[in-house]
């Protein structure tokens, strides 16, 4: 019996454990590249208020890395309140930890970047909407605001930002300026457009639509030439 303790223990010792190897499998399949941070929300996670997110549910997106890795997921959005990326993997929950190794977050076609801008001649640093990209790139910046209606608790509002010259993205008081000196031979065409579809010129999601119809236009005039 002495003889067969030594095998016995050895056996024992070499028995994989199915919870550890479960963890470790489950890690090895999602590269996270050092960037996701898992995390238990509230229980009213689900429940989304509208007020603190900027797309109400969970939506396709991706991440693109500095090193140009791709992280693509099912369940992406924005969270205001916190300025923070929140993730859905299966039935799990992450956020982007270090949002200093990420290039750009797509979320269903919108695009958000993580880079200093100047705000009343201080630097902060946050994530930003892409509303334009080329010689001048302009943004959008969002944050909640104490309602001055009793109907509700907040609101949420937004900043235009513009960025010239490799510099800091810079607060503008009219975003509506800035977009006309862009298409400066689209002036009427931007105008009809807002006015037939009932846009407000401080509705961001509006503006990236207008962009659109004018980077289409300009690409329809060009292979007309």
């Amino acid at each position: 019996m002495k003889k067969f303790l030594p095998l016995l223990l050895i056996l024992i010792i070499n028995i994989p454990s199915g919870f550890c190897s479960d963890n470790s499998v489950q890690t090895q399949q999602f590269p996270n590249y050092g960037i996701l941070h898992y995390f238990v929300p509230s229980p009213s996670v689900n429940n989304t208020n509208e007020l603190l997110y900027a797309n109400d549910y969970f939506l396709p997106g991706k991440i693109v890395t500095h090193n140009k890795n791709i992280i693509s997921l099912n369940g992406m959005r924005y969270n205001i309140a916190e300025d923070a990326i929140e993730c859905q993997i299966n039935k799990q929950y992450c956020r982007i930890s270090s949002p200093n190794k990420i290039n750009e977050v797509e979320i269903n076609g919108t695009h958000y970047v993580y880079k200093k801008y100047l705000q009343h001649g201080d630097s902060i640093q946050g994530y930003l909407q892409k509303i334009y990209t080329g010689q001048q790139n302009l943004y959008v910046r969002y944050f909640i605001q104490k309602s001055k209606s009793s109907d509700a608790k907040c609101d949420i509002r937004s900043m235009f930002f513009i960025e010239k010259d490799g510099g800091l993205p810079q607060k503008v008081h009219s975003l509506r300026l800035e977009l006309l000196k862009i298409y400066k031979n689209q002036t009427s065409s931007a105008n009809l457009f807002m006015k037939s579809n009932n846009y407000k010129w401080n509705d961001s999601k509006a503006l990236v639509q207008l962009v659109n119809y004018l980077e289409e236009l300009a690409a329809n005039n060009v292979a007309s030439r």
